[in-house]
């Protein structure tokens, strides 16, 4: 009866996370189908530049995934006095890294050609970046105000303002991109645009629904001032959990800028098969969300027994899930890329990437949730690690060995990612179990 109640509790808490999480990556699809009907050379200098810009985009997430199990656990432990300048340290600490990330993006990209990529694919992407990156700002501090919600479990404005996001892009998009309704035609940059100004729109939405409505006025109560307890806890576990998720989506980029050394066409394909994989990913990753608040939750008011159920569910979830997208992978790899592109070329490439990713559907799905069920334990320095050996050590020299010594090309290195995932799931979810015992012995005087 408990178990069926807590399962209750964690997707009446995840399925607005879920939603807000695919509403953002329907953006990026909506993107990648529009983009795609100007070329696959256009579809490509997307990729590249989507590559490049998601560095200091997700080394931003990273520091911010903590907000959420932190904003939590001071609630159930009596601590809301904190909350206040928890939330302000972080909007002024995430918005400053945003811009610094802004300003090298404008020193740097003259050396865009040094990774080898096709000139007309540089040439087309050069203002798609920086629009692109400028949009990263706006964004940071709507997430930021958005995992303050979660914590505090009031989804239901950030959800919608999310889902609202949709249409407003896709009109901008056809506006922008196509030159309808008297705009100009700007191609690749509309997207660009219609990006920086649906990020600009939610973001200002949010910031005065938080700050200036009456629905966080019981929270925002306390002072303010800067070098506090607060700002040296979110660091403490923010570092971390920010090169986590930078090492892992570096990685990423790597492989995705080494396809692009096997052509435009492989490029293309590589961008079109890891939007759906990650679109998948993200119902893990609201699970993983949720997941990690339940169990900062449980442990702030020293309930253990109930963090390890929510675990359990939580990577229970994420192997029947994994189960299901690898299915569906293989029973649709032919018919999804054709939604994308007509180039028969690119269409054969990610008919197969598709049948690899259905490989690590289980392992990606598992991991995310042991990175988020550990977050809310606050462990965040021994998966850093475990992200960085797997991914450095392991799936990226494998791929790179499978790409280029066995002749494998892209094929090489998506399977790079199945190994590296499976790696890191199985190490996730012993660290999990073994940090539910040292807080049991902690509490409890034993252990389980």
């Amino acid at each position: 009866m408990q178990q069926t109640a807590n399962y209750k509790n964690l997707l009446k808490l995840a399925g607005p996370l879920i939603l807000g999480n695919l509403s953002q990556m329907v953006l990026g699809i909506m993107d990648s189908l529009m983009v795609g009907k100007l070329g696959y050379k256009e579809l490509a200098a997307s990729s590249l530049a989507l590559n490049i810009v998601s560095i200091p985009f997700v080394c931003c997430i990273g520091l911010l995934s903590v907000l959420s199990p932190l904003v939590a656990f001071k609630k159930s432990s009596q601590q809301e006095e904190s909350l206040f300048p928890l939330l302000v340290q972080s909007l002024l600490m995430s918005s400053f890294l945003a811009l610094i990330f802004c300003g090298l993006a404008y020193l740097l990209f003259p050396y865009i050609h040094r990774l080898k990529q096709d000139p007309d694919v540089i040439k087309l992407s050069k203002e798609f970046i920086f629009l692109l990156m400028w949009s990263i700002v706006p964004m940071v501090i709507f997430l930021c105000l958005k995992q303050f919600c979660d914590g505090l479990g009031k989804t239901r404005f950030p959800l919608w303002l999310s889902l609202l996001s949709i249409p407003m892009n896709f009109i901008l998009n056809y506006c922008f991109i196509y030159g309808n309704f008297g705009f100009p035609s700007l191609g690749l940059a509309g997207s660009g645009l219609a990006t920086l100004i649906t990020r600009i729109s939610i973001c200002l939405a949010l910031f005065i629904f938080v700050f200036f409505g009456k629905e966080f006025k019981q929270e925002l109560r306390g002072s303010f001032h800067f070098f506090s307890r607060e700002l040296k806890e979110f660091i403490q576990l923010g570092l971390p959990s920010s090169w986590q998720y930078t090492s892992e989506v570096a990685a990423f980029v790597v492989l995705g800028i080494m396809a692009g050394n096997f052509g435009a066409k492989q490029q293309a394909a590589h961008q079109i098969a890891l939007s759906c994989a990650t679109f998948t990913f993200m119902i893990s990753m609201g699970i993983s969300t949720a997941g990690s608040i339940k169990v900062g939750e449980s442990i702030g008011s020293k309930n253990v027994l109930m963090a390890e159920q929510f675990g359990k569910l939580c990577f229970r979830f994420a192997l029947y899930y994994g189960c299901l997208c690898g299915i569906l992978f293989i029973v649709f790899h032919q018919t999804i890329p054709r939604l994308f592109n007509s180039e028969p070329e690119v269409i054969q490439y990610c008919s197969i990437l598709f049948l690899i990713a259905a490989l690590f559907q289980i392992s990606d799905s598992m991991q995310a949730v042991g990175v988020g069920l550990l977050r809310g334990l606050q462990d965040t320095h021994k998966p850093t690690l475990y992200t960085s050996i797997s991914y450095w050590l392991l799936g990226i020299p494998s791929g790179t060995v499978l790409a280029y010594l066995c002749g494998l090309e892209v094929y090489g290195l998506w399977l790079g990612f199945v190994i590296c995932l499976s790696i890191m799931a199985i190490l996730l979810y012993f660290r999990f179990k073994k940090m539910i015992q040292v807080y049991h012995s902690t509490i409890y005087g034993d252990t389980v």
